[in-house]
Order: C-alpha cells, then structure tokens, then sequence
C-alpha cells in the first residue's frame, strides 16, 4: 500500500516539473528572448558598456552629494541643540535654516554649472531630505529666496549660506563665523 502511494507522488512529481518546463519555455519564447540574436546584442550592450552617458544628470547628482554634505555638516550643531527639528514651533527656525541651505546649494549648483531647473530640483530635494518639508513649504521658502528684497534678513541669509558654500568648496571647511549656527545667532535668531 505504501509502494503504491509513493509511486502515485512520484507520478504527480514528474508531472508537475513537465508542467513547470512546458510554461517556463512558452513565456521564455513568448517574452521574446528566445530568438538568439536579442541576447548577443543585449550581452554585447553589456560586454562593451554601451550604455548613454548623461553628463548634465551626473552633474546635477555630483551637486546633489555635494548639497547633502554641505548641509550635514551645517545642520549637525544645530540638531544637537534643538533635537528634532520637526517640531511644528521650530517652524521659524526651518524658514532661516532653509534661506541660508538655499543660498548654499544654488552655488554649488552653479559652480557645478547646473541649469536653473536642476538647482531648483537639488534645493527642494535637500530642503525636504534635511528639514522634513512638505513639497508646498520647501517651494515657499525657495520662492522667498528668489524674489528676496536686496539687503534685506532674507537676502542676507541667502548669501550667508552662499559665502559659506563657496569658503567650503574652496577650502574644504568654512569658519566658524560662516557656520549656520553662528549666523543665526548673528541675526538674533537663537536671543
């Protein structure tokens, strides 16, 4: 009787691989890399790295590594003093955080000889990686970074985080009096 039974096992066993055979090679023809010659070009495609060499899209990925560290290490102090800085009373804090981050990463976009459009992709990518902004803040404090008063605290944090960018694409540090904590304390932010 157990004969019988490990016999049938071993019937519906072989059958079931034969199925498994028979459907593995109808999607392999059906899907099309059965015919030969798609498979060297596609082996030949990888053998020789004939692969599109988007240079602006490098850039822009080049300056969006660059802006993340910048802003890293910028950000550092100041989560070390407030913790989260998700917190829904810090939004003041965010709003002078993200004009001085803006400043910093359109200069590092355009050192890196990104387009208008990039710059603006890599800020609001930092802005919302760094602060946890939702989309519609990030693009507010981008367009109050743009269309800023000359001289006044908004343009003066812009070029702060510019001056800073360019002091650490340069020399690999920025002074503590470029830092952002340093700024804000200089524009009364933390009094």
């Amino acid at each position: 009787m157990l004969v019988v039974f490990i016999h049938s096992l071993e019937i519906a066993l072989l059958t079931l691989l034969g199925t498994l055979a028979f459907r593995v090679h109808n999607l392999y023809t059906a899907a099309g890399y059965a015919e030969s010659g798609h498979i060297d070009r596609v082996i030949k495609r990888l053998m020789q790295g004939d692969v599109v060499d988007n240079q602006e899209y490098e850039t822009k990925m080049e300056s969006l590594k660059k802006a993340q560290t910048f802003s890293g290490i910028q950000l550092l102090d100041i989560k070390r003093n407030y913790g989260d800085l998700h917190q829904e009373n810090l939004s003041w804090l965010r709003e002078a955080i993200s004009l001085y981050l803006i400043g910093a990463i359109d200069l590092i976009g355009k050192e890196a000889k990104c387009g208008t459009q990039s710059r603006k992709e890599i800020a609001m990518l930092v802005l919302k990686s760094n602060l946890n902004l939702t989309t519609e803040n990030a693009l507010a404090y981008y367009r109050e970074a743009l269309y800023r008063k000359l001289s006044s605290d908004n343009d003066l944090m812009v070029r702060a985080g510019a001056k800073a960018a360019k002091n650490w694409s340069s020399y690999d540090r920025i002074p503590k009096e470029m830092s952002l904590s340093a700024q804000l304390d200089e524009w009364g932010i933390f009094a």
